[in-house]
């Protein structure tokens, strides 16, 4: 990463993310990275970036939104804990979060939320994203004092951008024109 403050930079995760950011024609340079995100971020906050993008499945990035910036599954896994209390904060029925905490993998969760309603579901999935940016910026300052903003955007199997935080959203609409 080289110092360029007022630069986009997009971080995406894995393969999936690089091909749906190549598909949806982001317009900021790309950075392919695996599951040491924390470090990352951290070393764009110090090279004084200024706005990062990650785009990454919702599987994955639910994991910084409970703090957690290794991401490997060896390493720490707790996906369905993370978003059972995200549902239980906003006030999700408990028979709803009951069969949430029981699902096998987010997207299936999504699909019970999405089941119960779909404005709840797609609420609370932006709400994680908003968590998401929120825990990454809290990350990079424990380490190095910066302004930065992170955007999160979040997608889901079928290789669809579903989900954004605040500044997600603010960071898109600054990339230009392109197809969702």
């Amino acid at each position: 990463i080289s110092e360029n403050a007022n630069q986009i930079i997009t971080f995406v995760i894995g393969e999936n993310g690089l091909d749906l950011a190549n598909k949806i024609n982001i317009t900021s340079p790309i950075i392919k990275i695996g599951n040491w995100i924390g470090p990352l971020l951290v070393h764009a906050a110090a090279k004084n970036l200024k706005e990062i993008l990650l785009i990454g499945y919702h599987g994955k990035l639910i994991k910084l939104a409970g703090g957690i910036f290794h991401t490997h599954h060896h390493l720490a896994d707790s996906r369905m804990e993370i978003l059972t209390y995200h549902a239980f904060k906003a006030q999700i029925p408990n028979k709803i979060i009951e069969q949430i905490s029981k699902a096998r993998t987010v997207e299936e969760a999504y699909f019970i939320l999405n089941e119960f309603n779909i404005q709840t579901a797609n609420s609370l999935f932006n709400q994680i994203a908003n968590t998401v940016e929120i825990r990454s910026c809290e990350y990079v300052n424990k380490y190095f004092d910066s302004q930065i903003s992170i955007g999160a955007a979040l997608f889901d199997r079928d290789r669809k951008i579903r989900w954004k935080g605040a500044n997600g959203k603010s960071i898109f609409s600054k990339l230009g024109s392109f197809t969702e």
